[in-house]
């Protein structure tokens, strides 16, 4: 899963890292009760549109039993002894047909759950659709709402208009396409959402480029004048089943004042037959973020290690160290974060994931992160499942 929207150009492989379409979600629940899948059942295959979704929902039981049955600094994830549903997406799109000729296609996705707090931009597009006041952690996103245009230039450039999942990270906001179904630090830290123009071109079949210009790391609206651009460049041999990606975001995060943001991230994918190896090295700063005069810094390395057992389950592990150099990213002060996960994902149906996994956090801090400033270190035990429609 190496970006969080994937687009063409940025990877042949790496489809697994997209945002689930129609044509890549395994045959869903609908379809297993009616024999039809969603577009189908909907009628709306006959106007060339892909209906589908999914929902996500589990528990966590956090070892120290905080009073207030809070994870954090841990994001998503971040209620202990409490069942939720994580996700509830729908999406709606028309897949653009990359061929000899022009194409318009689109996307538009809803989510509702627990984590649709974090995948919200600001500037009055999808917060404030609902109170919390009753349904206190649950809220409403629309992650993506865009137009996708590909012209039969070169080898096919592709351009997303509008508001999508950006480029950068190895994890996804997307719930089916994660191995683990808690989240690391860096991605917490990292950009979720772009709006503006995103630009896709294969250059060969190894490399591919994206570039764009967006109003900024999950802003639609907040202040336009704020404009970012983002790049990235894959390389990906599939004869070693090697893939290397840079990808960055860059821009003002106010119009008004010095407040420059530079995020990268860097990672490198290997296959090694059943086995799947990612390394990844994020670094964020941004201009007067502590106060003026004063820039702040953050950066990680992740590594992740799974297996694929067999077509129905597989193992996986997960470490990370996160540094929050001046304590912006999170509230403990300036912080080392270390993070180990180990899970496990069973498909007993191809529209069925259950994901138990145990992980265990500790960190170096000014001020003790875990069980409300009272624990330098927590252990986590969970589980959830993923139904696709």
């Amino acid at each position: 899963m190496f970006v969080r929207n994937c687009l063409l150009g940025v990877c042949s492989v790496l489809i697994l890292s997209n945002v689930a379409s129609a044509n890549d979600t395994p045959t869903g629940l609908i379809s297993e009760l009616s024999g039809k899948d969603a577009s189908s059942w909907t009628g709306l295959h006959a106007y060339g549109l892909n209906l589908g979704g999914w929902a996500a929902g589990g528990i966590n039981y956090n070892t120290d039993d905080p009073t207030d049955s809070n994870n954090g600094p841990v994001s998503m994830t971040d209620r202990s002894g409490e069942f939720h549903l994580y996700q509830l997406n729908l999406f709606l799109e028309k897949a653009v047909v990359k061929g000899p000729t022009w194409d318009v296609g689109g996307r538009f996705d809803f989510m509702f759950g627990t984590d649709s707090r974090y995948t919200q931009a600001t500037g009055h597009w999808d917060m404030g659709l609902i109170s919390q006041r009753d349904l206190r952690f649950y809220d409403i996103a629309l992650p993506q709402a865009y137009v996708e245009v590909f012209a039969p230039i070169g080898n096919g450039l592709s351009g997303k208009f509008g508001h999508f999942y950006g480029i950068i990270g190895y994890e996804s906001v997307p719930s089916p396409l994660n191995f683990f179904s808690s989240h690391s630090y860096s991605f917490k830290s990292s950009p979720f959402t772009a709006t503006g123009a995103l630009f896709s071109y294969a250059l060969n079949d190894q490399w591919s480029l994206n570039l764009g210009a967006i109003t900024g790391a999950d802003n639609f609206a907040r202040d336009l004048g704020a404009m970012s651009h983002t790049s990235g460049l894959t390389w990906n041999n599939a004869k070693t089943g090697t893939t290397v990606s840079f990808s960055v975001l860059q821009g003002d995060v106010y119009k008004s004042q010095s407040s420059e943001l530079v995020y990268y991230s860097a990672i490198l994918q290997q296959d090694l037959g059943k086995w799947h190896y990612v390394l990844q090295h994020d670094r964020g700063t941004q201009q007067n973020a502590v106060a003026q005069g004063q820039n702040a810094e953050w950066y990680s390395i992740v590594q992740y290690l799974t297996y694929q057992v067999a077509d129905t389950w597989g193992l996986g592990v997960r470490g990370e160290w996160f540094r929050d150099h001046n304590g912006v990213r999170y509230s403990a002060g300036a912080a080392n974060y270390y993070a180990m996960t180990a899970g496990v994902n069973w498909k007993p149906k191809s529209w069925l994931m259950i994901r138990p996994e145990v992980r265990y956090d500790w960190s170096q801090a000014q001020i003790a992160p875990f069980d409300g400033g009272q624990r330098t270190d927590q252990v986590l035990l969970g589980v959830d499942a993923v139904i696709q429609f």
